[in-house]
């Protein structure tokens, strides 16, 4: 269960970026991750946040402790991907975005056989 401080600055974090702040988000993007290390949500928003900033080792950094959170989850690795671009790590890039297509593609899959059953 996500501690209760963290959804709060989550929250905040998600008002802040609603109008633009995007350092707001950062920071409180942070404190979410601060308060509860393993809200997936608050560390991949925190990735998001500060890829739009430009601060890409960060946000490398960020994704990477969301991908061992959730490792098959697809929008990570795409975040991934996007920074190690930014930073012309190329071939970091490129295994990043197939590992975001492979879990997507595996996402639908199952997807498509739980409607089938």
């Amino acid at each position: 269960m996500t501690d209760r401080r963290a959804q709060e600055w989550m929250q905040k974090g998600n008002e802040a970026l609603a109008v633009g702040d995007w350092a707001g988000a950062v920071a409180a993007y942070r404190e979410a991750v601060d308060q509860d290390c393993g809200y997936f949500d608050a560390q991949h928003a925190l990735a998001l946040a500060l890829y739009k900033i430009g601060a890409y080792p960060e946000a490398i950094d960020a994704a990477l402790r969301a991908s061992a959170q959730r490792p098959e989850e697809p929008l990570v690795w795409t975040t991934l991907s996007l920074a190690y671009q930014k930073q012309g790590r190329i071939a970091e890039a490129e295994q990043a975005a197939l590992k975001a297509r492979l879990y997507s593609w595996k996402q639908e899959t199952t997807e498509r056989e739980r409607r089938e059953n």
